[in-house]
């Protein structure tokens, strides 16, 4: 049965990597113009992936009555959600969204709750892996699928839906694989072959944001260890770090131009500044309660219907702008507590609680962070993104509600692996 349910949770996880995969099953075919990403077809798909999350669930029942208690403000977030439907500028669309970001945040609590953090970045490493290896062969066999042939010509795009998509998923693929070769798992062929692997396809896509997340989610796992250091040596480095990013964020404003155009990047951010400009605009009226939950982009007669039928744009490229659009005000305090409690929670839970796990919540952190600022990856539907955060929110939960358990009076308590408990995934087995 856990061999099932290993199998079963890598195929969420490739269905949620935001790929063209579920259209390309739904046409039957190569397609002869735009894929529908919400045809009727492709959401009769992602049904059966909620049923499947049903029954991984149902599986662990003890599990089920902790979902809605575990992170009280990330259940009244999905909550809140659904609640704008009432405001909403297309009810309908709010709540049929709304359904798929419950199941998505349901999955993300579902390995938090049901693995441990090996186990469940394993099968992240794992279905992001196989996309990787799949987005070779259709750069190779189907190029006018897996190489950009618009905006972006000659960039390598695999089987996800944009380069920037390839970006975001090769972020969390290589953290995943270098914490798990960190931890001591193996094969360590296996884990830094396909690193590299990912590294030739990031470079490929040309994805600027994707490369720079990289390289900063890897030096942050890497000096996590830094936060165990005595007091008196981690104040003056983080003091010495902190000089160094506004050293860097000075000399990037001086000439804001050139350090884009050394990304690949204009000073528009591929007119990102035009789009932020107009949601601004559009939020003077819509402060407090937003638009509704995924209902801004959408239709032909909406309230940002110049840009998604004239440019084809469906957010705002921006984390926080598009929280916003769907929630408001209420809805960007809820998610900047739980930034905010992924963040410093995270160096708690490296400082005092468990150094093994921090990298990997810590990088979690930093990198949603960076790409939050040019992408909009908070309350994504059927979307890794939003998976890995609450995965990553959600182990910091439990780690601080471990560390405040009160102490036995006969001794610390054994930590017994579950009988149900693999070896981290499929593929990738801890030496432990």
């Amino acid at each position: 049965m856990q061999k099932l349910e290993k199998f079963l949770t890598v195929l969420v996880v490739m269905s949620f990597g935001g790929t063209v995969l579920p259209a390309l099953i739904a046409n039957g075919a190569l397609p002869t113009g735009p894929l529908d990403v919400e045809s009727p077809a492709v959401m009769f798909i992602f049904a059966g992936v909620y049923l499947v999350i049903l029954f991984l669930l149902l599986l662990r029942q003890g599990i089920v009555w902790r979902v809605p208690t575990v992170n009280p403000v990330l259940t009244a977030l999905v909550i809140l959600a659904f609640v704008s439907a009432a405001w909403s500028v297309f009810p309908d669309v709010t709540l049929r969204r709304s359904v798929a970001l419950t199941f998505t945040t349901l999955f993300g609590l579902y390995l938090a709750l049901r693995w441990r953090l090996e186990e469940a970045v394993a099968m992240l490493a794992t279905g992001l892996g196989l996309l990787i290896l799949l987005s070779f062969v259709f750069v190779a066999a189907v190029p006018q699928i897996g190489v950009d042939q618009d905006i972006h010509r000659g960039a390598w795009k695999g089987v996800f839906f944009q380069k920037n998509v390839t970006g975001r998923m090769i972020v969390w693929f290589s953290l995943s694989v270098l914490w798990l070769d960190w931890m001591g798992c193996r094969p360590k062929w296996l884990l830094r072959g396909s690193f590299l692997a990912a590294f030739l396809l990031l470079v490929m896509s040309r994805s600027g944001t994707g490369l720079l997340s990289t390289i900063m989610v890897a030096v942050v796992m890497l000096s996590v260890r830094l936060l165990r250091v005595n007091i008196r040596t981690l104040i003056p480095a983080l003091a010495f770090l902190g000089f160094g990013v506004l050293v860097a964020a000075a000399l990037i404003s001086a000439d804001f131009r050139e350090a884009m155009y050394m990304i690949g990047r204009d000073a528009t951010l591929t007119g990102r500044t035009e789009l932020w400009r107009f949601a601004r605009e559009m939020l003077k009226d819509d402060f407090v309660l937003g638009y509704g939950y995924a209902a801004f982009w959408y239709g032909l007669y909406g309230p940002a219907s110049y840009y998604t039928t004239g440019w084809g744009i469906t957010s705002v490229h921006n984390g926080w702008l598009e929280v916003l659009l769907d929630v408001g005000i209420v809805g960007l305090i809820l998610m900047i507590y739980l930034m905010g409690r992924l963040l410093f929670g995270g160096v708690l839970v490296a400082r005092y609680v468990d150094w093994r796990e921090a990298p990997w919540i810590l990088a979690v952190a930093l990198g949603l962070l960076a790409v939050s600022i040019s992408e909009s990856v908070f309350l994504e539907r059927h979307s890794l993104n939003w998976v890995v955060f609450v995965l990553g929110v959600t182990r910091v939960a439990i780690l601080r509600r471990r560390a405040r358990a009160p102490a036995s009076p006969l001794g610390p308590i054994p930590q017994a692996t579950p009988a149900y408990a693999g070896t981290g995934g499929l593929g990738y087995a801890p030496t432990r």
